[in-house]
């Protein structure tokens, strides 16, 4: 070959690949590697080839240093091994045209469509909108979505330092870069990245963002388990809270459910769990997303304490600081409808959460459809938002929620509603229609994998019991493996499940029976003059102190003996108090009869004794009232004033 400027040598630019070397051209390379065998020389990052010693024109090996640069031949190319073979040619003069290559953009979903082992070597190029960064001990990894799926990016910069710095969780990218493949999941190592700014980003991220609106659509119509107008009123605002918990997963936004710490608590909080957990691990690249993703919690109060979002926060701010993660979106269930909430949801959105509530308490009262929490959560399911009440439970509304989110869980969780609605106590036609679908389905389960059990109400009141039993020790924990064996969501595990309820539930008993026997002989009962039996119980002097029962079951199991003894139509309130608090039970019949409503009540007792500093409230039938310790002789009095006076 002449040694004239004739000679036409290429240079490939960095997006180039072995698919666009040609056999027979020249090519201009750098020497990277030398061996007994050869030398190895590349073209650009990704593109590299062997010069062996027959093929180097009469030169020895030796004769080449790495860093180098050389003209090479290529005399063949096999892109299934990622090899090319070069013949060494000693040009001094020549003319260099660079070769660029134009990647189109195209979809991460059409990536993995194409399948990762196919795909593997190959330049793409993708835009997307990053949810994450982490800065690993190697490269910097972006976690981006385009809508249709979601990848990771790599990009190694000097060691230790974040590459792209000028790169922020929310912004549009542009990346180009080479398939690898890192746990399974698809990785891009980048080779130019750039981030898009001003209407091209707004144009980019619209389009991301209808793709993921359309991908978050949950199952709007599915029917309930059961008939209830009060439920088809709810459809939209479920409908709604279902996407945007669906949405969060898509944007790689974690998600925190806060549950009460009761057994109605449990099964809301289990409902979304089992519906929630497939999505995340489907959609995120993350193998360990559900431990990175999401979270859920009890809280012992029924309302969202200050106490709670704090720690809520600071696991997110951890996690956001640590591993580049969004701020969450937290899901209140079985609280958070309350004026109580309205503190600890404000501080939760100034620091970025977002934050939606799944809750039957006495929201206060409804204007326009509308109570106060409303101005301060994204969404807002009640049923006395469209005239129902608490007897259709929290886990009731997030298991047809959580079947919203995801349709294939419906036979894990469908029997959770009757086991809250037996656990709180609820009335009426849908709470009966779910209890016998838990018993049909729990004796189905318990047939096919367990003992072959008939289920009654008596044993959805063992499982309520039992899990009232162990949240009482699970404290702040989620109790994740426990707490589904104990509400047989393990349905393969049901005879596990009838095994943990036996010795569950004769522990409960004997604990009980233990307090019962405290409180019964100090508990003082008297007839008033309106045929209301009234019950008081200083559960601070005559029970066991931090132990099973807690104050609050105490009181309510007292007032269950004494509602045996008069019978449920009577009209019977019994209260448990001690230094700052007093729990209020009373039958359906005080509501019936005299207008019963413990949050009116508590709001009245607030406005006669504003330096008592009362707060608190619940079901109309059913909640507790926290007060100033040394005023707490004048609000029970005036407390049980109110009552005579009904």
């Amino acid at each position: 070959m002449g040694s004239n400027g004739s000679n036409t040598v290429y240079e490939l630019d960095r997006l180039c690949n072995i698919k666009d070397v040609k056999v027979g051209k020249l090519y201009k390379g750098v020497i990277t590697r030398t061996e007994k065998y050869g030398v190895f020389v590349s073209l650009n990052e990704q593109t590299r080839g062997l010069l062996r010693q027959r093929e180097m024109a009469g030169r020895r090996i030796e004769d080449f240093k790495v860093g180098d640069e050389v003209v090479v031949q290529v005399i063949d190319v096999r892109p299934e091994k990622r090899e090319i073979d070069f013949r060494y040619v000693p040009l001094r003069e020549y003319r260099v045209e660079k070769v660029r290559k134009a990647v189109p953009p195209t979809t991460i979903k059409e990536i993995l469509d194409r399948g990762l082992v196919d795909m593997r070597g190959e330049v793409v190029r993708i835009v997307g909108e990053v949810i994450q960064i982490v800065q690993t001990p190697g490269p910097t990894v972006f976690t981006v979505t385009d809508g249709t799926e979601t990848a990771w990016v790599a990009a190694m910069d000097v060691a230790g330092l974040r590459a792209h710095p000028e790169v922020q969780v929310g912004d549009i990218i542009d990346v180009t870069g080479i398939v690898s493949i890192r746990d399974g999941h698809l990785q891009i190592e980048r080779l130019e990245l750039r981030k898009l700014e001003g209407e091209e980003a707004e144009k980019a991220r619209k389009i991301i963002n209808e793709k993921l609106d359309k991908k978050s659509e949950p199952y709007r119509d599915i029917p309930f388990l059961v008939d209830s107008p009060v439920l088809e009123d709810l459809r939209p605002k479920m409908a709604r809270m279902a996407k945007m918990i669906r949405r969060a997963i898509l944007d790689g936004r974690p998600v925190v459910i806060r549950h009460h710490a009761d057994a109605d608590g449990y099964c809301a909080g289990i409902a979304l769990e089992r519906a929630i957990l497939p999505i995340l691990s489907e959609f995120s690249p993350d193998v360990e997303a559900q431990w990175h993703y999401f979270r859920r919690s009890p809280s012992k109060a029924p309302f969202y304490e200050l106490e709670d979002v704090t720690k809520d926060l600071v696991y997110a701010m951890e996690d956001k600081l640590r591993f580049g993660q969004k701020m969450p979106l937290v899901v209140l269930a079985d609280n958070g409808s309350t004026e109580e909430d309205i503190p600890a949801i404000s501080q939760a959105l100034a620091f970025g959460a977002d934050v939606v509530v799944i809750d039957h308490h006495y929201p206060g009262e409804v204007v326009s459809g509308k109570v106060e929490v409303d101005s301060y959560v994204s969404c807002h399911v009640n049923p006395y938002l469209v005239g129902g009440d608490s007897n259709l439970t929290a886990g009731a509304l997030a298991t047809e929620v959580a079947r919203m989110i995801n349709k294939d869980v419906s036979d894990e969780i469908k029997h959770l509603p009757g086991i809250s609605a037996v656990g709180d106590h609820a009335k009426g036609k849908e709470a009966e229609e779910y209890v016998k679908i838990a018993l049909k389905d729990l004796t189905k389960w318990s047939r096919n994998y367990g003992s072959g059990k008939e289920y009654t109400v008596k044993d959805l009141e063992k499982i309520a019991l039992c899990m009232d039993f162990e949240a009482f020790y699970l404290k702040f924990m989620g109790g994740r493996g426990i707490v589904d064996d104990i509400l047989a969501v393990n349905k393969r595990e049901i005879y596990r499940h009838e095994k943990i309820i036996d010795i569950l539930y004769r522990r409960a008993k004997e604990m009980i029976d233990r307090q019962m026997q405290a409180v019964l002989p100090a508990m003082k009962t008297e007839k008033l003059e309106n045929g209301v039996v009234l019950n008081l119980i200083d559960v601070e002097r005559y029970a066991h102190r931090f132990t099973f029962p807690p104050p609050g079951k105490t009181c309510g199991f007292a007032h269950d003996h004494v509602v045996k003894k008069y019978g449920e139509d009577t009209p019977v309130i019994t209260v448990g108090y001690g230094p700052d608090f007093m729990i209020v039970r009373a039958t359906d019949a005080v509501g019936e009869k005299y207008g019963f409503n413990l949050n009116r009540i508590v709001g009245e007792l607030a406005r006669k004794i504003p330096e008592a500093s009362i707060d608190g409230g619940g079901h109309e039938c059913a909640g507790s009232v926290k007060f100033v310790e040394g005023l707490r002789d004048r609000v029970l009095s005036s407390f049980i004033e109110v009552l005579r006076r009904m």
